[in-house]
């Protein structure tokens, strides 16, 4: 057969990428024949592919390129750079007005600030230098041997980078772009530690400069030397290496970060955490043979997303990669596929399925060698396109969020400090007596509770530690652990690195025999049962009783309160808290292993000088292999035994799971301190009370609320990524709408979902805002976005997320605000106020009809009040319960909307007119300092009594309404609790409802009392 006519059937039968994954050189020399060539002189399976391919290839120009995904910088790419630099100036600009707003503050304020953000003026300093450098660091880690120096080679298109399996990267690598050619790597050494130690003074080196333009490839390998290069004990000389390369899939300012594996000797959890604060993007490589290393990926995971939860993390920003597919059989990919996927979901609710990839980077590097490109590895690419531009935007994320938090202790401080300018002395003065003593009774507890976790900590630490010794010392764990086999045994001429495979090896068993020890006895379960759950919850309420506190110093404009909570428990990542313990990261590289790990690595085979690991490796080669791990083994537990740190290290352990609540346990004090000391300050100014500084604080004010509205459009327009686009909706945009409030439209409508390859349509109902979005609105509408994700029960209607639309779509100017929401069937107003309507106030007493129409109404009522107990336990008060927002879903099941969070209490004032027959008269009159969940009792009066009797309760008091309706709640005017006509409510209901809508709020009963009257009633059928 002629080589053309080889070639074609050769083109007919497989793909390059098919000729890149041949096996072995049978089935490459099988295959030549079978398109009819002689294999003649073919003694590898490299010549075979290589001989296959360049028949491929044949037609095509001698020296032409194979075309690459990642040849160049992706349009998206350059897009999102070039809008980055505008992000980049708007937000210097930004920074300049804040810092100006700052300085503009009295100094009582401006001492406050300082209290809650440390060194704030030299911050906005810092901060605006690190936005003018215009980098944007991306974080590649992994697990040891997960191949992530193999990937970053893959993805550069050259071999840079060391990947030998025994000695991969042991120190940090920062991978810039240089447009201008330059190729070289600058070598940042570390200070000598050992002369520090001893007292001398450490020389500080200068960089070395390795060049990397030699064509003999000299400078490439040194770089790999310098990479690979550790001290006895695993640790890198250097602190970091800076690599300079052309590279055309970056922009300039894009810094990649490989650093060295999770899991490995020496100080590698340092290295990870150093740079998780200038991080924006994330690349997590995972080893798909061994599957996912729990302890070590929630660590990582627990040091990228914020504490406070997962939306205000930019989980776009992350990407997954399970190496090594081409390891696991075609048979077992889909279900390692979904195992993977469903564990990471389990540490990482955000993720999308296209956020994980699986390929094998030894195929695509094998591809490329053979000019060609496998279809994981363009995925990759095309992922990859994806996530810098992300990063990108992550980084203006960061920057935006820490101003508007800065922004709204300011305003909440002005607002404390302009309520105190508008009352009068006495009453102050004896307002905030009571708060101070509030604050300090929480203060207290609070220290109380942190010294109690504290201390049981120590005590579960020494129970633990007696256990798994004695565990440890077991014939059942003995035997596990001296069960060496041959093949498990390392083998070499390197006593060094023997040495030092064998306690890796003796360790790994350890860590593994502990953990399933631990994992049999529910060792750490029940710490967290019996310590962690107890204590969240001591200061969740503890955060609860300081958000009451804190309403109170605004005179009772709640919304701002939460708006302060929301964004500070969002601005304190787990990862600022590791810097904060940045002297401890040593202990954390060891607690990444689980329970087993910080314990195995305590021990050692004391073999470090050269002699000694020379006679061992001796030994290991005259005598028994078993027999001499099972001796190495022995040694290596004995040291842990002897070891002073086994204590310390199970208690570093087990404290890493109270870290979250440890810092916000402090945070408590750290705020009351400072309101505390903001009411100090405020008082002693009442005593030279200045009236000019009094009229300064609605000029300030409003100035500071611009500010803020300003930097939330800017958020909205530039750096926000909306949930939905509208070609994900099924709406008729001329369709009439199906309710209408004060200010926005709700329409109908379906949602298109996309899952596990399958699409479908869920019926939605949207919210759309008549005005567009302006600097006055685009905070409070922000602040509802950011409650409504963080509120989740079955009596709270689901929300799914938001859009918009332009009002001017050809200019795309002026943003309509769209709030997507679960859909439901019907309101409790249509259901009980109509002609139609079987209220038991227009039923016989006692008969038939009514009581089955009383326990109907119960169940409604239970339902209402869980979904409000709900989020009350959350710190929110709804103050805007109606009838007409509370919905019925499928199965009657009710669902509170319109949740009204993040209203202030003049917005809810102005809503439609029936809305003010349901403020509870503190709300409604603005006439206490504070106000609380007790407002939203004060509605469920008004809602009982209109679910009995049919009849809206605001055309009802219309005819008592004498002067203004506000006058007439203040003298008592209250619904008819008797009414000609209907049939009573029974006594018991009548005192609940006259105590709900009691004038005084410690008058009203708590829903919990409320609810039980009706659980009773359903109990008796």
């Amino acid at each position: 057969m002629s080589s053309s006519t080889g070639v074609q059937l050769l083109r007919a039968t497989v793909t390059k990428e098919d000729i890149c994954k041949l096996p072995d050189i049978k089935q490459a020399i099988n295959l030549i024949k079978e398109v009819g060539l002689d294999p003649k002189g073919i003694k590898s399976l490299d010549e075979a592919k290589k001989f296959l391919v360049d028949l491929y290839d044949e037609k095509e120009r001698e020296g032409e390129k194979i075309r690459l995904v990642q040849g160049k910088v992706s349009e998206g790419l350059a897009k999102a750079a070039e809008k980055e630099n505008e992000n980049k100036q708007k937000l210097i600009s930004m920074y300049s007005e804040v810092n100006d707003f700052f300085k503009e503050l009295p100094k009582n304020l401006k001492l406050n600030l300082n209290q809650v953000f440390p060194d704030l003026e030299d911050m906005f300093g810092k901060r605006t230098k690190d936005l003018e450098k215009n980098e944007c660091t991306i974080l590649v880690a992994g697990d040891t041997t997960a191949g992530k120096s193999s990937l970053i080679n893959l993805l550069l298109g050259v071999d840079l980078l060391p990947t030998s399996s025994l000695s991969c990267t042991a120190t940090i690598c920062e991978i810039r772009t240089d447009k201008q050619g330059c190729k070289e790597a600058i070598v940042h050494y570390r200070i000598n530690n050992v002369e520090a130690n001893e007292g001398k003074k450490a020389p500080k080196l200068p960089p070395r400069i390795i060049d990397l333009n030699d064509k003999e490839g000299k400078g490439i390998e040194d770089l790999r030397k310098v990479l690979q290069e550790t001290d006895e004990v695993g640790n890198s000389p250097y602190s970091k290496v800076e690599l300079m390369w052309p590279l055309s899939m970056l922009e300039e300012g894009m810094v990649i970060v490989d650093t060295p594996g999770l899991g490995g000797i020496g100080r590698m959890s340092q290295h990870v955490t150093s740079y998780l604060e200038k991080s924006f993007g994330f690349i997590y490589v995972i080893n798909s043979t061994s599957g996912i290393m729990k302890g070590r990926l929630q660590d990582f995971l627990r040091t990228v997303v914020n504490s406070a939860g997962k939306d205000e993390f930019d989980s776009d920003s992350t990407l997954f990669i399970a190496n090594k597919w081409d390891l696991i059989g075609e048979k077992d990919r889909p279900l390692l596929a979904e195992n993977l996927r469903n564990k990471l979901l389990g540490f990482y609710p955000g993720m999308k399925d296209d956020q994980l990839r699986f390929l094998s980077i030894k195929q695509a590097h094998e591809g490329i060698r053979l000019r060609t490109q496998t279809a994981d590895h363009t995925d990759l690419c095309l992922a990859v396109e994806k996530l810098l531009p992300e990063s990108l935007r992550s980084k203006s994320n960061a920057h935006y969020r820490w101003l508007s938090v800065v922004l709204k202790r300011s305003l909440y401080n002005l607002k404390v400090a302009r309520v105190m300018a508008s009352e009068k002395k006495d009453k102050i003065q004896e307002q905030y007596e009571k708060l101070e003593n509030q604050m300090k009774k929480i203060e207290e507890n609070a220290n109380d509770s942190i010294e109690r976790l504290r201390r049981s900590l120590e005590t579960e630490t020494d129970q633990v530690q007696r256990r798994v010794l004695e565990a440890m010392q077991s014939k059942e764990m003995q035997m596990k652990l001296m069960d060496w086999k041959s093949n498990e045994i390392p083998v070499g001429t390197d006593p060094k690195k023997v040495i030092k495979e064998v306690s890796e090896k003796i360790a790994e068993r350890i860590a593994n025999q502990i953990n399933l020890w631990e994992k049999e006895n529910n060792i750490e379960g029940r710490i967290k049962d019996s310590i962690i759950d107890v204590f969240k919850k001591d200061f969740e309420l503890m955060e609860d009783q300081l958000a009451k506190c804190e309403g109170a110093l605004l005179g009772g404009e709640q919304g701002v309160v939460t708006d302060l909570h929301q964004s500070i428990k969002k601005q304190v990542p787990i990862k600022m808290l590791f810097k904060k313990i940045a002297k401890n990261v040593d202990d954390d590289a060891k607690a990444v292993r689980g329970l087993g790990g910080a314990i195995s690595e305590l021990g050692t085979i004391d073999t470090h000088r050269i002699k000694e690991a020379k006679a061992f490796l001796k030994d290991i080669k005259k005598k028994s292999p078993e027999g001499m791990m099972q001796e190495a083994t022995a040694l290596y537990i004995g040291s842990i035994f002897q070891s002073k740190d086994i204590r310390r290290r199970i208690h570093h352990y087990f404290s890493q799971f109270v870290k979250g609540i440890d810092a916000v346990a402090n945070m408590i004090p750290d705020f009351l301190r400072a309101d505390r000391e903001l009411i100090k300050n405020l008082q002693e100014e009442m005593k030279t009370f200045d009236k000019s500084l009094a009229d300064e604080y609605p000029r300030m004010l409003t100035k500071g609320t611009n500010l803020q509205g300003r930097l939330d459009m800017f958020f909205v327009n530039s750096i926000m990524k909306f949930d939905y686009q509208l070609s994900d909706l099924v709406w008729g945009k001329d369709s009439a709408p199906i309710g209408s409030g004060s200010f926005a439209d709700v329409y109908l409508a379906q949602l298109k979902e996309i899952g596990n390859n399958e699409s479908s349509l869920i019926p939605v109902a949207l919210k759309v805002f008549r005005d567009e979005l302006r600097v006055s609105t685009v905070t409070d509408i922000l602040l509802e976005d950011r409650v409504l994700r963080n509120v989740e029960h079955e009596n709270v209607i689901k929300y799914y997320g938001a859009t918009y639309r332009y009002k001017n779509l050809a200019q795309k100017k002026g943003v309509q605000w769209i709030l997507i929401m679960e859909k439901c069937a019907n309101t409790l107003k249509n259901i009980y106020v109509s002609d139609e309507s079987e209220n038991p106030g227009k039923l016989t007493n006692g008969s038939s009809q009514q009581l089955r129409a009383m326990h109907v109404l119960a169940k409604y009522f239970v339902q209402i009040s869980n979904g409000l107990q709900y989020l009350h336990g959350k710190g929110l008060v709804h103050r805007d319960l109606k009838l007409d927002n509370i919905l019925i879903g499928e199965n009657y099941v009710v669902k509170l909307s319109d949740v009204g969070l993040t209203k202030p209490v003049e917005y809810i004032a102005h809503t439609v007119a029936g809305s003010r027959m349901y403020m509870a008269p503190e709300v409604l009159l603005q006439s206490a300092l504070n106000y609380d969940h007790r407002a939203d009792i004060f509605a469920l009066g008004i809602i009982l009594w209109e679910m009995w009797y049919g009849i809206d309760a605001a055309e009802h008091t219309q005819p008592k309404v004498f002067g203004s309706f506000e006058e007439s709640v203040r003298n008592g005017m209250r619904p008819s609790i008797m009414m000609d006509g209907f049939s009573k409510p029974p006594d018991d209901w009548v005192d609940c409802i006259k105590a709900a809508w009691a004038y005084e709020p410690k008058q009203r009963p708590e829903l919990q009392d409320l609810k039980k009257i009706f659980e009773d009633i359903l109990r008796k059928e």
